[in-house]
């Protein structure tokens, strides 16, 4: 296992339809026509794009870097080196800024410069607001080979009990009287976090709602326009800020060929992953992520380079009142059946940043 830092290639800015620069790194890009596949990272909040780059052991992107993918990690506006494009603050904004510009602006910038087919993989709240994004403006799935979501959930008030619902409403109170949520002074990640998108989060919570902001658009509905090949994962131990009843949900209101997969001990790995070790730390490298690259592999059309045609016996469902296997925890969204697992598995080590939504 390589202990180095993956090598970042070379850096650029997307500019969005509202006038920020989003910042990408990219490594491992294939040439035009090589039919190199990439994946384009999202990171959820308080987080840049380093999440999955990391500056010690094996990153996220490492594994996919060495498996002959691209790679290019994203960092949202108010994140990392993304910035206003005429040099003033980011200001406020909320969670509808990242569906209608923010993560649109990014899969066609990335779809454009990248040659192959495209993979897109968030985490957390960058999850559903992806596949918000993909909901409300469906020509962008022509863009993506597939999507894949960790830890991702709305939050309601559905688990969690009143911790979860008074750090709800301390979040929106405590945006609402400073102008932003001060995650950095209450050291619970490395970048704040808006009033607006706090506010946001407190409607929705009570009602298990999903909606803009100014409730024209509903999310939820807006899901089942999502067909292209989606797997949502999260973690057995993630029963805060995401849990898999809430990702079950999730996957349910998707249109399309979608795997929801807990991963854990019942999954075959060797603990139960939480919120972000499920994506970042040695055994995420050695356990998680690779079944992701091979979920992937899987997906990709039968003219993709070489293996990606494939049939891929284990997305046949089985009977649902068969008894999974040591590695079965994936159900098909659409039916709540029971499917052998693809694969894919929780890793490992903590990771030292409070990347938690």
């Amino acid at each position: 296992m390589s202990t180095a830092a993956a090598p970042y290639e070379s850096a650029y800015w997307v500019p969005t339809s509202d006038g920020h620069e989003l910042h990408v790194r990219r490594a491992g890009e294939g040439r035009a026509g090589d039919g190199t596949p990439g994946v384009l990272f999202l990171p959820g909040l308080f987080a840049d794009g380093t999440f999955f780059l990391g500056t010690a052991g094996r990153s996220p992107a490492d594994v996919f870097l060495a498996e002959g993918y691209a790679v290019h990690a994203a960092s949202l506006r108010g994140h990392g080196p993304s910035r206003r494009a005429d040099g003033g603050r980011a200001g406020d904004w909320n969670f509808d800024t990242y569906v209608r510009h923010d993560i649109p602006d990014l899969v066609r910038a990335v779809s454009e410069r990248h040659p192959g087919p495209l993979f897109l993989l968030a985490h957390s709240m960058a999850g559903y607001a992806a596949l918000a994004a993909l909901g409300v403006a469906p020509e962008l799935q022509r863009r993506l080979a597939g999507v894949v979501t960790l830890s991702s959930a709305v939050n309601d008030y559905s688990d969690g009990g009143l911790p979860k619902r008074a750090q709800i409403l301390f979040a929106a109170t405590l945006s609402r009287l400073v102008g932003r949520f001060p995650a950095r002074a209450l050291k619970q990640g490395r970048f704040d976090e808006p009033a607006g998108l706090m506010r946001q989060f407190a409607d929705w919570a009570p009602r298990g709602g999903f909606h803009s902001a100014d409730g024209a658009t509903d999310y939820w509905a807006a899901l089942a326009e999502v067909t292209l090949p989606a797997l949502v994962g999260v973690g057995a131990a993630d029963t805060f800020h995401a849990s898999p009843a809430r990702a079950r949900k999730l996957a349910q209101h998707l249109g399309s060929d979608v795997r929801c997969t807990v991963f854990g001990r019942e999954s075959g790995l060797s603990w139960d992953p939480g919120h972000v070790d499920v994506v970042r730390g040695r055994r995420a490298a050695e356990e998680v992520l690779p079944r992701l690259v091979e979920w992937m592999r899987r997906t990709l059309p039968a003219d993709g380079p070489a293996g990606a045609g494939d049939t891929d016996t284990t997305a046949e469902a089985v009977n649902p009142d068969t008894t999974p296997g040591a590695g079965d925890r994936d159900t098909t969204a659409g039916g709540g059946r029971t499917a052998p697992g693809t694969g894919t598995t929780n890793g490992g080590g903590t990771g030292a940043d409070a990347d938690t939504e």
